[in-house]
């Protein structure tokens, strides 16, 4: 079995040789994906997930990024982790590398601003990517579980008018861009669900455009007592 190795890195680390493998492995899952839409959005991001096979060195299997991001609420500033890009190579799924990236990098911000709320944030292109949320967290939004609390809607909607004003509808929760959107592969496997538990039919109903590209926004508090048992034991010991 090949080991996959897992490491966060800074954006500016990146050499031009790794950004183009991310690139190819959006675009084998995607389509509507541009070179300069890549590049943008990348470069707004602060730290990058890679997923390597054997070594630090080995050839990239997986990726996603990640940024930092500030919002104002009416009566407050909350801080945000926002995943970008992210794709991993289905045969390397089984790997909880990004698990562990991604819950440390969850626990290192919520260190970083104790006088802050902080929150998880993502856009979902497909049911597949929606469901790590009940993988990370008890309580997260939209769910099946419960109706989305308000303060949940105030998160979302900021986040949405703040970086997708004009493509951000409210009223549905969604990003929808207007053209050609990256969105998945219909031969893709992540395209169209072998059997539908809660969590997927829900978003199937909540975002019934994703295959043309929309995204549904979605939210969780990042605390430790909000962490779900998977990601409570992938971050073993880090816990207190």
């Amino acid at each position: 079995m090949t080991r996959i190795v897992s490491q966060t890195q800074s954006i500016k680390a990146c050499t031009e040789q790794e950004k183009q493998r991310f690139y190819f492995l959006l675009c084998q899952s995607f389509l509507g994906v541009s070179w300069h839409d890549f590049l943008r959005d990348f470069n707004e991001k602060e730290a990058v997930i890679i997923l390597r096979k054997e070594h630090n060195e080995g050839e990239i299997v997986g990726f996603s990024t990640l940024v930092v991001l500030t919002l104002s609420l009416p009566d407050e500033e909350i801080k945000a982790v926002f995943s970008g890009d992210t794709v991993v190579l289905p045969e390397y799924r089984s790997s909880t590398g990004l698990g562990v990236q991604l819950g440390t990098y969850f626990l290192r911000t919520y260190e970083a601003y104790p006088q802050h709320k902080v929150y998880y944030l993502l856009m979902s292109k497909g049911w597949r990517t929606y469901k790590i949320l009940p993988f990370f967290f008890q309580e997260f939004s939209p769910s099946y579980t419960r109706s989305t609390p308000e303060c949940d809607e105030m998160v979302m909607r900021a986040f949405g008018r703040a970086k997708y004003w004009g493509s951000y509808r409210p009223e549905r929760n969604i990003i929808h861009f207007d053209g050609e959107a990256a969105r998945l592969k219909p031969e893709s496997i992540d395209a169209l669900p072998n059997k539908l538990d809660a969590h997927t039919h829900f978003y199937l109903q909540a975002n019934p455009g994703y295959l043309c590209g929309d995204e549904l926004v979605c939210v969780a508090r990042i605390t430790p007592a909000n962490f779900a048992a998977p990601l409570r034991r992938l971050l073993n010991g880090c816990l207190v």
